[in-house]
């Protein structure tokens, strides 16, 4: 009887653990308009041809910084969970921002945006 018990309620914190990470993700998703809005406010990035992924070059003054600079990024990223793409050429850095999810079709969230606010 004990195990039934103890069965049951772990079902039952891992159906509401999932429930509530569902439910956070549609209240995190964003409607395209607060995507478009965010964009002409930050003009500097723009979306992928997928519409899901946040886009920007940022350049420096040398490859070694521009290194640094992927270094931070990715460090930021990392502490907030989300994935970030970066490519150094050079002295340019191509940031590309999205939301989990292991595919590049997840939806933006407001998470993704503060990211790319504090990349600049």
């Amino acid at each position: 009887m004990t195990t039934k018990s103890v069965v049951s309620q772990v079902v039952e914190v891992v159906v509401e653990q999932a429930l509530a990470v569902a439910m956070e993700r549609v209240r995190s998703t964003l409607k395209p308009e607060r995507v478009q809005e965010w964009l002409a406010a930050h003009p500097e990035w723009s979306l992928d041809s997928t519409g899901q992924v946040l886009q920007r070059i940022r350049s420096f003054p040398s490859a070694t910084v521009a290194a640094q600079f992927a270094s931070f990024v990715s460090g930021l990223a990392s502490s907030v969970a989300l994935p970030a793409l970066l490519k150094v050429i050079g002295d340019t850095v191509h940031v590309s921002l999205g939301s989990p999810g292991g595919q590049s079709q997840a939806p933006l969230t407001e998470n993704v945006l503060t990211l790319a606010g504090h990349v600049g």
